[in-house]
């Protein structure tokens, strides 16, 4: 029987899993992730603001894969094998147990077909003062992870009994010049101001957006067909939001966040809440041919993004097209390996790419948000 591997439980993976079962009865799905919750990353912005709790957007992930029959490793992936080992052809990973009872078990597992879903590291690090190799610091919260929501929800909820006497500042958008998936922090923004109006304290609050898009409504997209730009300005307006565009933040401390604007200019803004995000980054999966020489420049990027069927070598921004985008999510060296989700490799940002006169790239990295990352998991199996 063939062994299917899924490394990662998280919208593309457990979506791979299940359509996986559905469709390949005959093989043995193996999903390992280090997570013992499923998470649905986008609903993470309304327990933000306390309209939701940790458990509405989160399940265990054990019983549902034990009832649909999907072997279930709570683990991380450390490195990949494509080639076997010395006596051995046979492709494997190396995973560490994160539960409980095998926390710190390391293990090797084989498979016929790999599909890396890991999901991206949260690279809070990339900007001093946003967080180190260990996470999100103590300046600033994030919508990225349930728990990170309801810590969020509990600052805010601070910030809102402080405004009922004393006007205080919230800062919302992106952490670095490098950062994706603007959206959800766009809706956060939007989500706080009307919070704000139901807790009676609205007038007492200055809240502004902080941004690597070139134009309100960007998102990583270069805006949409209907004019993102006239409609996300109008919200701002109607919502009395000022905002900072073209944005790299490249230092963040206590109450303060400095950047860097496309014009070269520099800037301090201050507040008394901030939920920036961070850029994404791959998890730092590692790879090995059979005679256990490092390969993982050949099967990841730089990013540390799987390389997959794309165009990487498009060339100026001129040149790019749709066409340039992966289609079958398929390893181009070893063609029994698939990445989904955002531990693939993009060939080129979907924006116009920009930077400052200091040389500091500000251009928004390609979203793959939710929607996309369910759809592309189905697809993949199919």
């Amino acid at each position: 029987m063939a062994r299917v591997v899924i490394m990662g439980g998280g919208v593309s993976g457990h979506t791979a899993a299940t359509f996986a079962k559905k469709w390949l009865g005959n093989k043995h799905e193996v999903v390992v992730t280090p997570n013992s919750l499923w998470n649905w990353i986008p609903s993470n912005i309304w327990v933000d603001v306390g309209e939701m709790t940790k458990e509405d957007v989160t399940f265990a992930l054990a019983p549902v894969y034990k009832k649909a029959g999907i072997d279930f490793r709570q683990a991380k992936a450390l490195g990949i094998h494509p080639e076997g080992k010395e006596g051995s052809d046979k492709p494997y990973i190396v995973i560490e147990y994160t539960s409980k009872e095998k926390e710190g078990q390391k293990e090797e597992l084989t498979y016929d077909y790999l599909i890396n879903a890991t999901g991206p590291k949260l690279n809070f690090a990339a900007t001093p003062g946003l967080g180190d190799a260990n996470g999100l610091g103590e300046h600033t919260v994030s919508v990225c992870t349930a728990d990170h929501a309801v810590h969020a929800n509990h600052e805010l909820q601070k910030v809102f009994q402080k405004a009922k006497t004393t006007r205080q500042k919230i800062l919302v958008g992106t952490g670095h010049g490098m950062c994706t998936c603007q959206g959800a922090a766009f809706e956060y923004i939007f989500n706080i101001e009307h919070e704000a109006k139901e807790a009676g304290v609205r007038d007492n609050l200055d809240i502004k957006w902080i941004s690597n898009e070139s134009f309100l409504g960007d998102f990583g997209m270069g805006g949409f067909a209907t004019s993102s730009k006239v409609f996300a300005e109008s919200l701002y307006i109607e919502r009395k939001l000022d905002w900072v565009i073209g944005a790299h933040v490249n230092k963040v401390e206590a109450g303060k966040a400095h950047y860097e604007l496309l014009d070269g200019t520099m800037g301090v803004e201050e507040f008394d809440f901030a939920m920036l995000l961070p850029p994404f980054a791959g998890v730092g999966l590692k790879a090995y041919d059979k005679a256990g020489a490092d390969i993982t420049d050949t099967l990841f990027a730089p990013n540390g993004f799987l390389k997959v069927d794309a165009n990487y070598a498009a060339g100026a921004y001129e040149n790019w097209k749709a066409s340039d985008c992966p289609h079958t999510l398929q390893n181009p060296t070893y063609h029994n390996i698939f990445a989904v989700g955002i531990a693939f490799a993009p060939p080129h940002p979907i924006s116009k790419p920009m930077s400052s006169p200091n040389g500091t790239p500000i251009t928004p990295t390609p979203p793959r948000t939710g929607m996309p990352s369910a759809i592309k998991g189905e697809a993949l199996v199919r």
